[in-house]
């Protein structure tokens, strides 16, 4: 079994995915940390993604794993399940503040979660819609649990997330 789970930083991909691939006795692969350790971020914390590519290429002689990352959805990895993780807006604003991020880089991926860039990526990039789950609210071990479930299961999908109501209200107030 082969899981990717990306999403925007801060809607908590590697705890969930430490928690899940310990659950289902996977492989657990840390794109960003494949990404510093090859010397592929940039001075401006751009990521070459081709090259990430090449180095990820080892996946593809491995059987079961989970790899996650927010560049999972940059890169087309070998799959059998493809996760988004999502987070409200307003949640993820104040994740990303207490890990110290300046307040444009907040910004910037508060809209990209908002627009949806990752499970849009992810759509393109595996060919099918990704499965989705709202992390705001909920815990570490509850996600992990549905998580679990979800791919025992084979469900195709899980949560309906759409953020448009809070980018209607960032246009209005501008």
């Amino acid at each position: 079994m082969r899981i990717i789970i990306t999403g925007s930083p801060g809607t908590g991909k590697s705890t969930i995915s430490r928690k899940l691939a310990s659950a289902l006795g996977l492989r657990l692969i840390d794109i960003a940390l494949i990404a510093r350790s090859a010397g592929l971020v940039g001075k401006t914390q751009e990521v070459d993604i081709p090259k990430l590519s090449r180095r990820l290429a080892f996946l593809k002689g491995l059987g079961d794993y989970l790899a996650e990352g927010h560049l999972a959805c940059e890169t087309r990895l070998p799959a059998d399940h493809v996760i988004v993780l999502r987070c409200r807006p307003d949640v993820l604003r104040k994740r990303l503040a207490r890990r110290g991020y300046g307040k444009s880089k907040v910004e910037e991926n508060v809209l990209a979660e908002a627009l949806d860039y990752c499970s849009q990526r992810a759509a393109i990039l595996y060919g099918k819609k990704p499965i989705e789950l709202e992390t705001a609210g909920r815990s570490v071990p509850e996600c992990a649990d549905i998580l679990s479930k979800a791919i025992r299961n084979k469900k195709k999908a899980l949560d309906s997330v759409d953020y448009s109501a809070y980018l209607m209200r960032i246009a209005v107030k501008r």
